[in-house]
């Protein structure tokens, strides 16, 4: 499998030369693929939007619709971000594709998100399918995928501060951003959020005049006992929870509710409650609380013990893992952390803090903006979390945390980044498929 794709060079600086018509330029030379693709939906939003595909995707291919689909980033190989049809894109084709673009764009300046953007549009445009969905990298408004000027839908899911040298300082800015995916006469689908980043979207949405369907006013989608109850203006059904943990994961069911109920009613897809349900109890989208089953490092476990992987890495994703472990682990936990250098240590770990038992900082191996462990270790200290330095996963998990003695606590959560879940997946055998 291809871990980096041989062309753009992958590493340097991110472009603050923000346009669509450079990537719009680039299409053009191909052929405008992204005018000859399937069915577009288009989703952006800070966090959830993978899960929120994921949750579509599983539901459209229980009514049996083939799906393409794009998301980023990949967790161990490059060809995660490209589904055909149900399937990872092989490496051959993804090889000939980068090769195809190279030559036509030739030596002027892309970036490597452009550059697996146009190969991801060109070849979803080559291969039938019912629906395509496209994850947004960044932002929504400039981004390379936003190039798509005729989605049949638009998702925008929770929206919080993240990428703010971006994307700007203060969430109604953000919300701006995202909202720059809404297109003339195509549904807008909105996760709950809070009030004024609502008011940003729907003044966004008068401008666009594209028509919302907004979480906490015509849906909402909530838990109940061992079950989830979607309530729209129309209907309230009863869903069995999703395969996804935590509570947050909810939300994002309800997103692809929401959407499967526009394709439903707006679009005449044939997509029934037991589609629904069927696609919601086998969506599998890997790294987000992930109970890991198997591996080289789960065989070294009692068996009485989880590990738990999660790709969190911003200030609101750590609110959510506090949420479900309190929910869940109330009593406590060891934390294996490692983080980038864009990111605020304090106040990811602030969240935690009530029920680290132990925390092992590891230093990410394939990301090489990664922060050290003694930096990692020096401001846990400073806020009253107990914190080891340590050299790998494995050498948290076989050296320190299995010869703790902190009575019962039996959990494992590695966090802090979705680079991490590679490094991880390196160490532990692990595949993600």
């Amino acid at each position: 499998m291809i871990y980096m794709p041989h062309w753009p060079k992958p590493l340097g600086s991110r472009t603050r030369d923000f346009t669509l018509e450079r990537m719009k330029s680039f299409l053009n030379k191909l052929g405008n693929p992204e005018k000859k693709m399937p069915p577009v939906i288009h989703i952006a939003g800070t966090n959830g939007k993978g899960s929120t595909l994921s949750f579509i995707r599983y539901i459209l291919q229980a009514a049996r619709y083939k799906v393409h689909a794009y998301t980023s980033p990949h967790l161990v190989n490059f060809n995660e971000r490209i589904v055909i049809a149900g399937s990872y894109i092989d490496d051959n084709e993804l090889h000939d594709l980068l090769e195809e673009c190279r030559s036509v764009i030739a030596d002027q300046s892309i970036t490597l998100f452009e550059a697996i953007t146009i190969a991801a549009f060109l070849v979803f445009s080559r291969h039938e399918a019912d629906i395509a969905l496209i994850e947004v990298g960044m932002g929504g408004r400039l981004d390379a995928t936003n190039a798509i000027n005729n989605p049949i839908l638009t998702i925008i899911t929770s929206i919080a501060l993240d990428h703010t040298e971006y994307l700007g300082p203060t969430l109604e800015i953000i919300a701006g951003e995202k909202a720059g995916i809404m297109k003339r006469d195509v549904p807008c689908v909105i996760a709950p959020q809070e009030k004024s980043i609502m008011n940003t979207l729907e003044r966004c949405a008068i401008n666009s005049r594209s028509p919302l369907f907004r979480g906490g006013l015509e849906w909402s989608c909530k838990k109940q006992n061992s079950k989830m109850i979607f309530q729209s203006t129309i209907q309230s059904v009863k869903f069995p929870l999703p395969s996804l943990n935590g509570n947050h994961q909810i939300i994002n069911a309800g997103n692809a509710i929401a959407a499967c109920s526009i394709l439903s009613g707006k679009y005449g897809l044939d997509i029934g409650k037991e589609d629904i349900t069927l696609g919601l109890q086998h969506t599998y989208w890997p790294g987000r609380l992930e109970l890991i089953r198997e591996g080289n490092l789960i065989s070294l476990l009692p068996r009485d013990w989880q590990l738990f992987l999660d790709g969190a890495h911003n200030n609101d994703g750590a609110r959510v893992l506090a949420e479900w472990i309190k929910d869940n682990f109330a009593e406590g936990i060891y934390v294996i952390f490692g983080i980038t250098c864009n990111r605020s240590v304090e106040e990811f770990l602030e969240y935690l803090k009530p029920y680290i038992k132990l925390l092992c900082v590891v230093c990410i191996k394939s990301e090489p903006k990664a922060v050290s462990t003694g930096l990692i270790r020096r401001k846990a200290n400073n806020i009253g979390i107990n914190a080891i330095e340590c050299e790998s996963i494995s050498d948290a998990i076989l050296n320190h945390i299995l010869k703790a003695s902190v009575q019962n606590i039996k959990t494992i959560l590695i966090c802090g980044s979705l680079f991490l879940a590679r490094d991880f997946a390196m160490e532990n055998f692990y595949n993600f498929t």
